[in-house]
Order: C-alpha cells, then structure tokens, then sequence
C-alpha cells in the first residue's frame, strides 16, 4: 500500500540524510564509522537533489529509482548497524536504516504534478 506522497517523502529524504550524515559527530564515531555515515549522508542528499520530485533541484532521476537508491540506503544502514553491535550508534543506525526501506515501500512511485513546486 503506497500511502505517503512524494511531497512528504522528500522533505524526509533530507532530514534523515542530514541526520545520518551530523550522527557520528553527535554520537562520538570516529574514524572509518565517522566517514562512512558521511559518505551514506551525503548520498542520500545528492540523489535527492536530483530526483524528479517537488523537492528535486535537477529533476533528473526518475523517482522509481529513487525509491529503489532509498533501498540502497536503508540497506547499508543496517549493514553498517549490524557491524556496530549495540553501541548507541549501531542501533540507531539500524532504526534509521529499518525506517528508510519502510518509507520507499510505502511511498508512492510517481509524483502529483500539480502539487510540484516551482
């Protein structure tokens, strides 16, 4: 069941990038953890900077292969997570990580094109 529009799923995308990306520097990771949540971070703003849905820069990436990045996300996540154990910072990863591939599997695929932004 598709429920939660693109509009909504987009301003998402960017508040949990920006989570995971500022969470290791919040949290005490350090080194390769630190950069991995960064890299993972910066991912996720970069493809839904060029994502074809209202809050898309570029409108380049079809939002299918949005959802199926967000996938990709959430499955690193909780790779990175399942690494971690259950340090404060493992298990939160593996939250976030469970939530990201929860919302790309009740995400609608396409955008409303009248609600776009200009």
């Amino acid at each position: 069941m598709r429920i939660v529009p693109t509009r909504i799923h987009g301003a998402i995308d960017y508040l949990v990038s920006l989570l995971v990306l500022v969470l290791p520097f919040a949290a005490g990771g350090q080194g390769a953890v630190r950069w991995l949540f960064v890299a993972i971070g910066c991912a996720g703003i970069g493809y839904s900077l060029i994502t074809d849905y209202e809050w898309g820069a570029l409108r380049l990436l079809p939002m299918p292969w949005h959802l199926a990045l967000d996938v990709v996300f959430g499955v690193a996540l909780l790779a990175v997570g399942a690494l971690l154990g259950f340090s404060p910072l493992g298990v939160i990863s593996l939250v976030v990580g469970a939530a990201a591939l929860a919302l790309a599997a009740i995400t609608e695929p396409e955008p409303h094109r009248a609600s776009r932004m200009a």
